[in-house]
């Protein structure tokens, strides 16, 4: 009879333990809160990698801690890249382009900054780096 009751309870307990987390809600999807993309071409002019040289250099040493952290991720992608069509066709872009995206109440935010970028990062790149440092504190407060 004891061997029974010990049988009941285990499987009972088995049991229990599995719809405790049948009945778990999934855990939601989460986005770190800042997304850096610049997007590029095959064919690369000095500007264009100035950009990214410019970026990449301030995330590696600004946001090094958010980056690993997972707050913040960084992408570089090619735009030529056909594993990238995905992402590229949500910005409805063919070429060169930086943006930085948020994520509010779930939904993307997207800051174009390409325009910017193309106009100061080669000749000016102390207004560069300190225009995106300033978005990029203002997209993760």
């Amino acid at each position: 009879m004891r061997w029974f009751i010990h049988l009941f309870l285990g499987l009972a307990m088995i049991f229990a333990g599995q719809q405790v987390s049948a009945q778990s809600p999934k855990p939601a999807e989460t986005h770190p809160r800042l997304t850096v993309y610049y997007f590029h071409t095959g064919e690369r002019c000095p500007i264009d990698q100035s950009i990214e040289d410019h970026t990449r250099k301030l995330m590696q040493s600004e946001y090094a801690k958010d980056i690993k952290a997972g707050t913040i991720r960084f992408r570089v992608l090619n735009t030529e890249d056909k594993s990238n069509a995905g992402t590229i066709a949500n910005f409805e872009i063919n070429a060169q382009a930086l943006y930085l995206v948020t994520y509010v109440n779930g939904k993307e935010v997207k800051n174009d900054l390409t325009e910017f970028a193309f106009s100061c990062a080669q000749n000016n790149p102390g207004k560069f780096v300190s225009r995106m440092k300033a978005e990029i504190n203002s997209a993760i407060k």
